[in-house]
C-alpha cells in the first residue's frame, strides 16, 4: 500500500488487513505508536521516512515486521524497539540521535542491517551493539564520533561491512577490530586521522587485511 506524500497526520484506519508493505513516507506523522499497525498482522516492511517524526512508541508487538525505515526524521532518541522480534533491517539515518544507550538493540537480536548515518553521535558505549550476532552491515558514517571504545565490535561476529567515514576520528584503539575477523568492506575516509604512534595499530591492520 503506497500512501507516500499524502499529507497524512495519522495512519489511515481502513488499510487492507493483509498489507505486507506499507509506504507512509513524506507525510506529517509527527508522533506514532506501533498500536496503529496492530490490525496489519502480515506487515513486513514499514517506511516512515521524511515525516518530521519526533517520537515512536513501541511495545505492542508487530511480530511479522522485518524492515523499519525511520530515516530523515526528527528523532532525538532511539525508540525502545520492543515488540519487533523479527526485525532484520533498521534505518534511522539523518535524525538527531546524540547518543545510544548501552545494549540499545537487545530487543532486536535478528538485526542484519543497521543504518545510523548522518546523526549527531559523539560517543558510543562499549556495549551499544551487544547481542547483534547476526548483524552484517553497520553504517556509522557522517556522525560526530571522536573516539570509539575498543570493545565496540566484539559481539558482531557476522559483520561484513562497516562505515566509519565522515566522522572526527583521529585514531582507533589497539585491537579495535576483532582478531581473525574478516571484513568485506571497511570505510574510513573523511576522518582527521592524526599520524602519530597511536595510529600504528590501524596502519598494521590495513596492511594485514
Amino acid at each position: 500500500v503506497n500512501c507516500t506524500g499524502q499529507g497524512l497526520s495519522a495512519v489511515p484506519p481502513d488499510l487492507p488487513a493483509d498489507t505486507g508493505i506499507l509506504l507512509l513516507s513524506a507525510n506529517r506523522l509527527a508522533s506514532l505508536s506501533t498500536a496503529a499497525f496492530l490490525p496489519l498482522t502480515q506487515l513486513q516492511d514499514l517506511d516512515l521516512a521524511d515525516n518530521g517524526l519526533a517520537a515512536l512508541h513501541t511495545g505492542l508487538p508487530l511480530p511479522s515486521l522485518r524492515e523499519l525505515i525511520l530515516s530523515r526524521n526528527m528523532l532525538g532518541a532511539l525508540p525502545a524497539l520492543q515488540g519487533l522480534p523479527a526485525l532484520t533491517h533498521l534505518a534511522v539515518a539523518h535524525n538527531s540521535l546524540a547518543t545510544l544507550a548501552p545494549r540499545a538493540f537487545h530487543a532486536v537480536t535478528r538485526l542484519q542491517d543497521l543504518d545510523l548515518r548522518g546523526n549527531r553521535l559523539q560517543t558510543l558505549p562499549q556495549d551499544a551493539f551487544a547481542g547483534l550476532r547476526a548483524l552484517k552491515y553497520l553504517d556509522l558514517s557522517d556522525n560526530l564520533l571522536e573516539e570509539l571504545p575498543k570493545e565496540l565490535l566484539q559481539d558482531l561476529q557476522k559483520l561484513e561491512t562497516l562505515w566509519l567515514s565522515g566522522n572526527r576520528l583521529q585514531t582507533l584503539p589497539t585491537n579495535f577490530f576483532p582478531e581473525g575477523h574478516i571484513f568485506a568492506y571497511v570505510f574510513l575516509t573523511e576522518n582527521p586521522w592524526h599520524c602519530d604512534c597511536n595510529l600504528r595499530y590501524l596502519r598494521a591492520w590495513i596492511w594485514q587485511n
